[in-house]
């Protein structure tokens, strides 16, 4: 009997100091996560700002014409898409200039995130994959502008096509990206 309890202090023993000599886990961040979710979540409005939506939607034809292909765009609309890709990139600066944080530091976190009744894994390559595609979502849309207002309003018929697959892939693309932050 003497034994046992022994050998049960030596065991009680070896798992208090083992638990001790273990390292801390790192400090997370969590201004860090702060910073990336407002930007995910401002730009991800912005990007899906009903008169952006509208404004894109926008084209004009001739009165008799019998398809709306190729897309032409009055001055008016042309500004006004000039001031959304202003806005757009202005987002996109003020958020990701500063206290945005790494890639490197990105990468590395595994976060229990909590909203509401909903609980996730939040995991740093996710994230990256997350922020890379509304870049590319952000990129393809300032392009889209662009070539509207470079044109003077006149798009040939792939240009066209291309505004009315931004169109109708954008509220898709930016509420898979938003899913990853806010479920």
């Amino acid at each position: 009997m003497l034994k046992k309890v022994i050998i049960l202090h030596i065991i009680l023993i070896i798992v208090f100091v083992g638990t001790g000599c273990q390292p801390e886990p790192e400090e997370f961040d969590q201004s860090a996560l702060i910073v990336v979710n407002n930007y995910v979540e401002e730009m991800s409005a912005a990007l899906l700002d009903e008169t952006l939506i509208a404004d894109l939607k926008g084209w004009i034809r001739d009165y008799y014409a019998e398809e709306e292909l190729p897309l032409s765009y009055d001055e008016e609309r042309r500004q006004w898409l000039s001031e959304h890709r202003t806005n757009l990139s202005e987002v996109r600066d003020r958020h990701l200039e500063g206290s945005f944080p790494t890639e490197e530091e990105i990468a590395t976190w595994q976060v229990v995130v909590v909203r509401g009744d909903n609980e996730w894994l939040l995991e740093g390559a996710e994230v990256l994959a997350a922020l890379d595609r509304l870049e590319e979502i952000y990129a393809e849309t300032v392009g889209v502008i662009d070539i509207i207002i470079n044109s003077g309003g006149e798009l040939d018929l792939p240009q066209s096509e291309s505004v009315l697959e931004l169109i109708e892939n954008i509220e898709p693309q930016v509420s898979e990206v938003r899913g990853i932050f806010f479920r």
